[in-house]
């Protein structure tokens, strides 16, 4: 079994390769229902193709995936739309490191058997449901020696297309005298279901492809590179002041949008925008921040070689609004200004539209203004970048004027924001 130890870790031989990475992904959703048919939560499965249904996490590399996936690139509040979380774990993962970066609240963690000793999943188990984590058995046979599983488990599922109903009630009627929740998979038609919570009430859930569909929802791939996670990895690790490890962050547009997703998703319940890089850090602090970058090596994740350009242009714009914010603004400003000009771009790597973007991140009001209605304090600054993009000098002077910054100072600034990203790439 793997353990993540807060140790300086090397590149992983496995690493992905850029040239068969697929330009997207998809996360695909499959609803649970009660006898009344409301949706009380999503069973969610990592897809590399969306025509193939793939199998649960076996691996503690497709558990890290899944999780990575739906937490750093599309936001779990957009896939589950504030219902549970059914979430397929591989044994590996249940003692890694990185499970604790789940928020316990909406998350049931999915259960598959395994080889593994009866002693140690309850002794694991036994760890997690002290932080308030709940289980799904999923096709656990009962037994005796079984029992006290069965009493930690908040939910048992049953697949009726790979046993008889027969054989599934017996199984049931063993454990109905626990507290625990009994979910019925596959279901084929309205009839069956029909029959299933009427002359068996055995089940108080369902989950049925024909019924309610699985849904894939699709996001481009945008994967921070894994030798940059490397590099963070070991700044966090041997606890480098918290302005190096932000430098590092801001050379990868990707890694800084995961980290706000993150933040976002995993409901830290934050009082306040999140205004730097820094400050969502400081946030995080050390023990959860290598975790976090844990959970990405072992997702092998990498960046796709046709956003290179995107990237690229994204961190030109970030680093010469920051620039500009020099001449009157504050550091404050400076870092908001970063983040304005490296999330302009974010609709065209991902493949979204902006709007549904910037809902899973938690921005200051200032930018936000700049980057859906162009107005507020840096929308000139995003302006002005965008005009030396275009080569429009005529609008850029106007600019330059409203903000009091000589033209050759912003050519200037535009010269060395080029050379600042080519030192990263």
């Amino acid at each position: 079994m793997t353990n993540l130890s807060p140790n300086t870790i090397s590149m992983p031989e496995n690493t992905s390769d850029n040239s068969s990475v697929n330009e997207f992904i998809f996360i695909s959703r499959q609803p649970i229902f009660d006898a009344s048919e409301k949706i009380i939560g999503y069973q969610l499965l990592f897809l590399e193709d969306p025509s193939n249904q793939e199998s649960p996490p076996n691996t503690l590399r497709s558990s890290a995936r899944l999780i990575a996936n739906t937490y750093n690139n599309f936001g779990i509040r957009q896939v589950l739309s504030n219902k549970l979380a059914f979430i397929p774990v591989s044994i590996d993962a249940l003692v890694s490191d990185f499970l604790d970066l789940l928020p316990p609240d909406n998350i049931v963690l999915e259960i598959y058997p395994s080889n593994i000793r009866i002693t140690e999943l309850l002794a694991t188990l036994k760890n997690l449901k002290e932080k308030k984590y709940r289980f799904s058995l999923h096709n656990f046979s009962f037994s005796p020696e079984l029992l006290p599983l069965f009493k930690m488990a908040s939910y048992a599922s049953y697949d009726i297309q790979n046993n008889s109903l027969e054989t599934i009630s017996r199984e049931i009627r063993q454990i109905q005298h626990l507290p625990i929740q009994r979910i019925i998979r596959n279901i084929q038609g309205y009839q069956e279901f029909k029959e299933l919570h009427e002359k068996e009430p055995l089940f108080n859930l369902f989950q049925s492809t024909n019924l309610a569909p699985p849904e894939t929802q699709t996001m481009k791939r945008m994967d921070p590179s894994t030798m940059r996670i490397m590099q963070l990895f070991n700044l966090v690790m041997s606890e480098a002041e918290f302005n190096v490890i932000e430098e590092s962050f801001k050379h990868d547009v990707a890694l800084c949008y995961s980290l706000l997703c993150y933040l976002n998703s995993a409901g830290f319940g934050m009082p306040y925008k999140v205004e730097s890089i820094r400050s969502a850090l400081m946030m995080m602090g050390y023990d959860f921040l290598w975790r976090w970058l844990s959970l990405l090596i072992f997702a092998g994740t990498d960046i796709h070689a046709g956003q290179r350009v995107l990237l690229n242009t994204a961190l030109i714009r970030g680093r010469m609004m920051e620039l500009l914010g020099q001449h009157s603004l504050t550091k404050k400003d400076g870092d908001r200004l970063f983040i304005t000009g490296v999330f302009s771009m974010i609709d065209a790597l991902t493949g979204i539209p902006l709007e549904q973007v910037l809902a899973n991140l938690n921005l200051p009001e200032d930018v936000t203004q700049a980057l859906l209605t162009n107005q507020g304090t840096y929308a000139p600054y995003l302006a002005l970048v965008l005009c030396f993009e275009k080569n429009d000098i005529q609008t850029a002077k106007t600019l330059c004027n409203t903000l009091a910054i000589n033209l050759n100072e912003v050519t200037a600034h535009h010269l060395a924001a080029i050379e600042w990203a080519r030192k990263l790439s």
